[in-house]
Order: C-alpha cells, then sequence, then structure tokens
C-alpha cells in the first residue's frame, strides 16, 4: 500500500508539474513585457519634458547655455537607456518568435480539431510576439526622437544666435532708414550704428566658424554610412535620416549667416556712406565770413548764455562732489592717485635712467641710440600730464565723488585734449631732439630746430584747447555759432602759427658745419618739399576763412599736420626696428653669437630670422600708418577689416580654400612637432641609446628613423591644419610619379637604397670602407646619401644608389679586425732564423694585435735580396697605422742588436748579369748607336756566351 502511495504522489506531481510550468513562464514573460512598456513609458515622459524645457529656451545666455548642457545630458542618457531598453527587448522578441514557431501547424477545417489549450497557448504565443514587436518599433522611434532633439539642442543655440543678430541688425536698418540727413547729433547715431554692426559682422564670423567643423563631421558620417540600400537595416536607415536632418539644419544655419553676413556688410557700407556724406557736409558747410559783423553777433548773443549753462553745471557737479565726500570716498580719491603717481613716478625715473645711459653705449649705432632716445622721451613726457589726468579722473570715478556722465563727457575731453596736444608736442621734441644734436636723425641746424620745436608747442596748445572747448561746447549743448566761432579761432591760430614758422625759416642765418658754410637752405635738406606744402595750406586756409568754410579751414591746417605727425612716427619705429635688429643684433658678432647659443640655432639662422622679423614689423608700421590716414575721410578700421578678415580666415576659389590663417597655423605647427621630434631624437641619439648594448650603427638607424618618422608626422600635422586632405595629397602624389618617370629617378633609387641602407645596415656609421674610388670613415647615413670622412680630413658625399648597386669594401662589416701585412728585404748574407725571430719578438705583449691567430714570418722572395712578411691582426683597424709605425720601430732596433742590415744600407750589393759580346758585334752596335751604317757585307757575328759576373761576396771583397 505504501508504494501505491507513492506512486499516486509522483503522478500528481508530474501533473502540476506539466500545468504550472507554462502558466509560470506565461506569467515571467507577461512580467518582461510589463517592464518593457514601463521602462519605455518614463523615458517617453523625460523626452516629453525635454521637449516643453527646450521650448522656452529663446536666447544664448549663460543660463540657457547651462540649460542646454544639462538637457543634452540628459538626452544622452535617456538614449542610452533606450539603446539598452532595446537590447532586451529583441532576445524575448525573438524567444517569443522561436515559441510561436514551436506549435505544430493549425489544423485544416477538414483535420479534427486541436485541443483548446494548444489553441490558447498559440493565442499567449501570438499576443506577445505582436506586443513584444511594438514596444520594439516604438522604442526606435523614441531613439529617433531623442536624437532629433539631440540635433535641436546642438542647432537650437546657433538659431538662437541668428535671431538675435537679425533682430540687431533689423534694428539698425529702421534707425538708418529714419534718420533724417541734416539731424546735428546724427554723427553719434551713425557711431552707435556702426559699432552694432560690427558687433553682428563679428558674431556671424564666429557663428560660421563654429559651424562649419560641425557640418563638415556631419557630412563625414553621412558619408560613411553610403548610399541608400533597400535591404538596410532600420537603424542605419534611422541613423541615415538623424544625419541628414543635422546636416539640412546646420546647412540653413550657415547658409543664413551668410545671408546675415553680406546684409551687415550692406549696412555697414551704408553707414560708412552716410557718414562720409556727413563730414562732406560739414566741410562743405558754409557761413558768414568772420571778417564781417554777422559772424561775431550771433556768438556774442549767445557767450552769456553758455556761461550761464557752465556756471549751472558746474554747480551741480560741485553739489554732487560735497554730497558724496566722506573718509571712504576721499580715502579711495587719495589712494588711487598715490599708486597712479608712484607708478608713473618709477616709469619715468627709469625712463630717465635708461636715457641718460644712451649716449655712453659705445657699441651701439648712433641710429640706434637715436630712435631709442626719441621714443622713450616720447614715452617720458606721455607719463606726466596726460596719464596724471587719467588717473585724476579714474580716481574720481573709483570713489564715486563725480557721476559717470560727467566723466565719460567732460573727462574723455579733457583727456583726449592733454594726449592730443602733449603727443603732438612729445613727438615734436622726439624728432627735433633740441639740444641734443649728437641724437638728432634729420639734417637740421640748432637754430631750425629752436624756431620749429617752439611753433610746434604753440601749435600743441592751440590744438588741445581746441579739442577741450569743442568737448565743453558739445556737452553744454550749447548754440552751434559758439562751436563754429570755436572752429574759426582755432583756424585762425593755426594760420598764425604756420605763417610765423614759414617766415622765421626762410630769414635762416647761415650755418658753419665742420667748417664749411651751409646756404641758408641747406640745413634744411630733406624738408624742403614741406615749406611749399606748408604755403599751399595756408593759402588754402585763408580763402575759405574769408568765405565762411571755418571746417574746412581747420582740416586744411590739421590734415596737413596729421600726415607729418604719422609719417615722423613712423619714421621712428621703423628706424628703431631696424637698427635694433640690423645694427644691434646682426653687426655684434659676440651678441648675434649670445642669441644663438640662448635659442639653440646657428648664429646665420639668427640673421635670417632677424631680418625677416625686421621686414615684417616695418610693413605692420607702415600699414597701420597708411590706415590712419583714412581716418579724416571717413575710412574707419572696420571698413577694412572684411578685407583682412577674408584675406587671412580664408577665401574660395571654386573648390581651392586658400586660408593665410591656416597656412601660418599649419607652418607653426609643423615647427612645433618637428622640434619636439628632433628633441626626442637628440635624447635618444645622445643619452638614451648610447647607454644600451647596441652598437653604433644601431644607434644611429633608430635615431635616424625616428628623425624621418617625425618628420612626416610633423608635414602630416601641418598639411591637416591648412585643409589638405589625403585624396589631394593622392593626386599630387600622382604628379610627382610622372615626374618620377621622367627625371627623378635617381631621387628616387638614393631614397630607396637610403631606406635598404638603414634596413639591412651593410654600412653602418663608423665604418672604415673604401668606395667611390676613396676609403674613409662613415660619418653619417640619410635617405639620398651618405657622407664619408676620408683619412685626409675631406668629406664626400656619396649617392645611396651607387653604395647599393656598386661594389663596396667594408673593412668592419663583420668585426674591427684586420690583416696587418709589414715587408722588409735585408741582405743575402743575413741569417734567415735570426730575421723570423727579430721580427717575430716585434708584436709581443702588444695589447693592440690579437694573440690569436699568432702572427707569423714568411719568406716571400730573393730577387733583390732576402725578402720577408710579418702579418699579425689587430684588434681595431683605426690603430693598425699606429700599430705598424711601432712594429717597424721594434723591427728595426732587433735587427741593429742582432746586427742584421736591410737592403739599402750600403753593404753587399744585389749579384749582376754580364753580357760580353764579340768585338765586331761591338763595334756594330756601337756605330749604330752613332748613327754610322754597318757594312753590307759584314757577317753576323754570334754573340759571346752570357757569364755571370763575380759571385757577391768575392765581389763584396
Amino acid at each position: 500500500m505504501f508504494r501505491s502511495l507513492s506512486r499516486l504522489l509522483l503522478l500528481c506531481s508530474l501533473l502540476f508539474t506539466l500545468l504550472a510550468a507554462p502558466m509560470a513562464a506565461r506569467a515571467q514573460d507577461d512580467l518582461a513585457l510589463t517592464g518593457f512598456q514601463t521602462g519605455l513609458s518614463l523615458d517617453k515622459k523625460s523626452l516629453d519634458d525635454i521637449a516643453t524645457q527646450l521650448a522656452t529656451i529663446t536666447d544664448n545666455g549663460e543660463e540657457a547655455q547651462k540649460s542646454l548642457q544639462d538637457l543634452r545630458e540628459t538626452v544622452s542618457r535617456r538614449r542610452a537607456d533606450l539603446v539598452a531598453l532595446l537590447g532586451s527587448i529583441i532576445p524575448a522578441r525573438d524567444k517569443a518568435k522561436a515559441a510561436l514557431d514551436a506549435f505544430p501547424p493549425q489544423p485544416k477545417p477538414v483535420d479534427p480539431p486541436e485541443a483548446k489549450a494548444t489553441t490558447d497557448a498559440r493565442k499567449a504565443a501570438s499576443d506577445l510576439l505582436a506586443k513584444l514587436n511594438d514596444v520594439a518599433a516604438e522604442t526606435q522611434k523614441q531613439i529617433s526622437r531623442a536624437d532629433q532633439l539631440g540635433n535641436t539642442i546642438t542647432v537650437r543655440p546657433f538659431n538662437n544666435a541668428l535671431a538675435k543678430e537679425q533682430k540687431s541688425l533689423d534694428g539698425v536698418e529702421a534707425t538708418l532708414t529714419s534718420l533724417p540727413a541734416d539731424q546735428e547729433n546724427a554723427s553719434k547715431t551713425l557711431d552707435e550704428l556702426r559699432s552694432t554692426v560690427d558687433t553682428a559682422i563679428t558674431n556671424l564670423s564666429a557663428l560660421q566658424a563654429t559651424v562649419s567643423p560641425l557640418l563638415d563631421q556631419s557630412k563625414a558620417r553621412l558619408a560613411k554610412l553610403g548610399d541608400p540600400d533597400p535591404s538596410e537595416s532600420a537603424d542605419i536607415a534611422e541613423t541615415r535620416s538623424t544625419q541628414g536632418n543635422l546636416q539640412k539644419q546646420l546647412t540653413d544655419v550657415v547658409k543664413v549667416a551668410g545671408d546675415q553676413s553680406t546684409r551687415a556688410a550692406n549696412l555697414s557700407n551704408a553707414i560708412t556712406e552716410r557718414q562720409r556724406e556727413q563730414l562732406t557736409g560739414r566741410l562743405l558747410k558754409s557761413g558768414n565770413s568772420p571778417f564781417s559783423g554777422e559772424f561775431w553777433i550771433p556768438v556774442l548773443e549767445n557767450l552769456p548764455r553758455a556761461g550761464e549753462l557752465a556756471r549751472n553745471a558746474f554747480s551741480d557737479h560741485s553739489s554732487y562732489l560735497v554730497s558724496k565726500v566722506n573718509s571712504t570716498s576721499i580715502a579711495i580719491f587719495l589712494l588711487t592717485i598715490a599708486i597712479g603717481y608712484a607708478v608713473t613716478q618709477f616709469l619715468r625715473l627709469r625712463i630717465q635712467r635708461w636715457r641718460a645711459r644712451l649716449p655712453r653705449s659705445k657699441r651701439a649705432s648712433r641710429r640706434y641710440v637715436a630712435s631709442l632716445d626719441a621714443v622713450l622721451g616720447i614715452a617720458h613726457i606721455m607719463l606726466g600730464v596726460p596719464v596724471g589726468i587719467t588717473v585724476t579722473m579714474l580716481a574720481f570715478g573709483f570713489s564715486g565723488l563725480l557721476p559717470e556722465k560727467v566723466l565719460a563727457d567732460y573727462g574723455s575731453s579733457l583727456i583726449a585734449a592733454s594726449s592730443i596736444g602733449f603727443g603732438l608736442w612729445a613727438l615734436a621734441q622726439a624728432v627735433l631732439a633740441e639740444g641734443h644734436a649728437e641724437l638728432r636723425l634729420l639734417p637740421l641746424s640748432d637754430w631750425a630746430v629752436r624756431r620749429i620745436g617752439r611753433r610746434m608747442g604753440w601749435l600743441a596748445v592751440a590744438l588741445g584747447l581746441s579739442v577741450l572747448l569743442n568737448g565743453v561746447i558739445e556737452h553744454l549743448h550749447a548754440d552751434p555759432s559758439l562751436s563754429v566761432a570755436r572752429e574759426t579761432i582755432s583756424a585762425i591760430l593755426y594760420l598764425a602759427i604756420i605763417v610765423s614758422l614759414l617766415i622765421r625759416l626762410r630769414s635762416a642765418p647761415p650755418t658753419v658745419v665742420d667748417g664749411r658754410t651751409l646756404a641758408p637752405d641747406e640745413d634744411l635738406t630733406g624738408l624742403d618739399i614741406l615749406r611749399p606744402i606748408g604755403w599751399l595750406s595756408v593759402l588754402v586756409m585763408a580763402v575759405c576763412l574769408a568765405l565762411g568754410y571755418s571746417t574746412l579751414a581747420v582740416a586744411a591746417a590739421v590734415f596737413p599736420l596729421l600726415v607729418l605727425c604719422v609719417v615722423a612716427a613712423s619714421y621712428l619705429l621703423t628706424t628703431l626696428v631696424d637698427s635694433a635688429l640690423t645694427e644691434r643684433l646682426i653687426s655684434d658678432v659676440d651678441r648675434r653669437r649670445a642669441v644663438a647659443s640662448t635659442i639653440g640655432v646657428t648664429a646665420k639662422q639668427v640673421t635670417f630670422g632677424a631680418t625677416l622679423l625686421s621686414g615684417v614689423l616695418r610693413f605692420l608700421i607702415i600699414a597701420f600708418a597708411v590706415g590712419s590716414l583714412g581716418l579724416p575721410f571717413g575710412l574707419y578700421s572696420t571698413d577694412m577689416a572684411p578685407a583682412i578678415q577674408r584675406a587671412y580666415f580664408g577665401f574660395k576659389i571654386g573648390e581651392l580654400t586658400i586660408s593665410p590663417s591656416s597656412i601660418i597655423s599649419g607652418v607653426m605647427l609643423f615647427i612645433i612637432i618637428w622640434a619636439v621630434m628632433r628633441l626626442i631624437r637628440g635624447w635618444l641619439g645622445n643619452t638614451l641609446l648610447p647607454r644600451t648594448s647596441l652598437d653604433s650603427g644601431v644607434q644611429n638607424s633608430i635615431a635616424t628613423i625616428i628623425g624621418y618618422l617625425g618628420f612626416i608626422l610633423a608635414i602630416s600635422a601641418g598639411l591637416s591644419e591648412i585643409g589638405v586632405s589625403w585624396q589631394n595629397i593622392g593626386i599630387v602624389a600622382g604628379g610627382l610619379s610622372v615626374g618620377l618617370g621622367l627625371g627623378l629617378q635617381g631621387i628616387a633609387g638614393n631614397f630607396v637604397s637610403g631606406l635598404i641602407l638603414l634596413a639591412e645596415r651593410p654600412i653602418r656609421v663608423g665604418d672604415i670602407i673604401a668606395a667611390a674610388g676613396e676609403e674613409g670613415y662613415v660619418r653619417r647615413i640619410s635617405v639620398r646619401s651618405t657622407t664619408l670622412e676620408t683619412y685626409d680630413r675631406a668629406t664626400l658625399i656619396i649617392p645611396n644608389s651607387t653604395l647599393i648597386t656598386g661594389s663596396v669594401k667594408n673593412w668592419v662589416y663583420g668585426n674591427t679586425w684586420s690583416r696587418l701585412r709589414i715587408a722588409l728585404t735585408v741582405l743575402y748574407d743575413s741569417d734567415i732564423d735570426a730575421v723570423k725571430a727579430a721580427m717575430l719578438a716585434a708584436p709581443e705583449d702588444d695589447p693592440r694585435i690579437l694573440p690569436t691567430p699568432r702572427p707569423q714570418v714568411y719568406m716571400t722572395s730573393m730577387d733583390a735580396g732576402l725578402e720577408f712578411e710579418l702579418i699579425v691582426m689587430v684588434a681595431s683597424m683605426e690603430t693598425q697605422v699606429a700599430v705598424k709605425s711601432d712594429l717597424l720601430a721594434r723591427i728595426f732596433k732587433n735587427f741593429k742588436a742582432k746586427g742584421i742590415r736591410l737592403q739599402g744600407q750600403g753593404a753587399a750589393a744585389p749579384p749582376q748579369r754580364v753580357i760580353l759580346f764579340e768585338p765586331e758585334l761591338q763595334a756594330a752596335m756601337t756605330a749604330r748607336l752613332k748613327g754610322d751604317q754597318p757594312e753590307a757585307d759584314a757577317p753576323a757575328a754570334e754573340p759571346a756566351a752570357a757569364k755571370p759576373s763575380t759571385p757577391p761576396a768575392a765581389a763584396g771583397s
């Protein structure tokens, strides 16, 4: 019975397992599906929130940028979650599809119906698969949505910036259209509009520079995907669509930015045209002549009103000043004054000491000392009153004793007046060098310098006061007649000063220089052309004043003065630069060598660099001077900015972009990388590799290969920075291949041969070789040639192809051993064994001679004596000459000690062979030598037998 009960329990457990397992699997699948749907719902809601927040960001402020960055990170996290979710859904979907495929085919109508459990299971599996497909499709859709949101976040700042600049340009255009042409204060409005347009141009250019690389990256990603393929997967198609959308948005941004830049440039041109029209209108605006009473009547009537305005303004500002006076403001004011005074006085004292030491500099040229003294003199004067007034205005501003508007109006006028007046006077003093003829650059006498300097001081005072009065009248909003009177009085003062200067220069006394009396005008050499210009300016000013064109009269005086000042300043700076770099650096050998050793270059490179730097700096000075001359004609720096920007940042010719900025940065990158690689190569060749067990040839090969790899890396980085693609490099290489086929085979052969030499190393640095008819030491192996140093210290450059294709004798290829042969000839009566012993005793105990194989002595000939040859193996080829010298000296001593004499020492003569002829034959030969003909019938005599001469021993005795 127990056994029956056990079987019953086992059967019940099997039935429960069969029924519960499918139910548990189905519950697990439902739970997983619910998890997928819940995760998808959360990510979808998060993307909805991101889209809502993104719609509220409409500017590009710091808070907006931070919000966009946070949204970008959130989108990246949500996308990663969605990708992970899709990665979990796909296996579950595949499993559900496999489970559905495991069911038997559905019965046909003629077949018996299947069990209800099977039908229910089939339906559940089909529903699960459909739901998983829906979840997977929705997840893929949300991934694409996250990509779209990422693209929108990427492009949104650019669109906001475009909208902001477009709005500002709309305001400029509206203001410019509604601005009356004859408005009195139109100049300030036009300046403000120009500033807005310039800012817009700068921002739009920066926007294009930022978006263009992103657009290129998007195009590169889209190109990697290739052309659309109907059989490609859905995720690739979605990625293609996302990148295409991003590329379209970025392209639109670049296009709109370009259109707005063109619009801004047109508005800038329109503003410039309006400013020039206004300048022309002011110059050609006529009024009453100052020589008539109608001119002065309104001036006298408005003077009391202007005085009242000045008193009221002074009273208001004084009241404000008194109300702000307290211990804190006074302390800040005094502290600012003290700091500014201390700094300026320190600088002025330093400049004064430098100027005092300049004349005592014996190694400096006169041009350098004079130009440097002039520049330091200008700095010394400008650090006085102009900087003092500026520090005072800063002190009032920091302490709050005066309102900002007063400082901006009256303070700026005072600073401008002092800077212009003292700047003109400082420049005149620098050029004229009054009282210091040895520091004067121009050929002027002291008499002329005093007259010119005095009048230039008067002009500086008049010009400074005119600028100050102009600012006061403008800020007081006084009657325009006072401004006209100010211009007229300024023109009259300029006219009087210029006339006085021209008259005084005409009556110059004779000048004696080096015992020679100069003509009255000879000391004005180089400045004679200025006097006709001065008289022409006087004539134009007088006519303009008589006709009532006061503004034009002032311009006729100020513009030549501006030109003169610009030319003088440019002359001083170019002279200083040229003398400092060419005379002070290049001509001074010790200084040039010191600079070369400090930088780590050669003296010749320092000379070249200094000359090039001098030319570049002088060009920049002259270009700046020429540009500043356009200011009186309404030519602003911003008018030239677009052209300079296009020239510097690049312009396109077809598909080719020429960008000097990229070229400069590419060259700088190449120089930096190449210099770093040279340092690495030097460290390897001089520090690291010599401390290894590698021989010198291997060390040189490694260092050389590292050097060429560094050069290739530097040139690749430089070309990449310039914008040269590998495709263009391939085109260039194709063109070079044609050149190689036409005439560069030798260079290519040498290059390949150099690589073979460095790789196989049949010849190494330090080897002793014989090639091209010369023999010497290998000093350097490059990819084109090999440098050979002969024993005479001559340098031979051998093409590498010669070493590869020709025969080369390498004395130290396998090792440094070398065979040394010493051949000697002794007399016939010498003892052979004694000779051998004497010669073998010479190499004993010499560490430079290898003991194995042992030295050998051989008897090689008996023609002119007994010839012996000593053969030894020398450990180093480099010591062969020294070893041979020492061996010869020892052999000579050994021979002398044993009485062995060498051939040619005056002892036994070598054996001689004597041939005796018959008397008739001897007579015939003598006659033939004398030119006589022998008798025809003379019989031919037979020579006697040759007999040897007396033996050597008998002859010797």
